[in-house]
């Protein structure tokens, strides 16, 4: 309840460009949070500035780590 209309246009401008980098590249992309949901040590938020758009194989790799 606390995130803004702007956030949620950012949040989905997020998953688009995910979209639009895969259809351009033909890679696999996928929106992640830089600091996890559900991370060991700490958890992040879903909010625009703990997304980033990057290629599903780098973040398949990541996991739920955050360094």
């Amino acid at each position: 309840a606390w995130l803004t209309e702007d956030d949620f246009f950012l949040i989905g401008e997020a998953y688009d460009l995910a979209v639009l980098r895969t259809k351009v590249t033909g890679i696999k992309w996928s929106v992640d949070h830089v600091v996890p949901l559900r991370g060991k040590k700490v958890c992040g938020l879903h909010v625009p500035n703990n997304l980033a758009v990057i290629p599903l194989k780098v973040n398949s790799i990541k996991g739920a780590s955050h360094d």
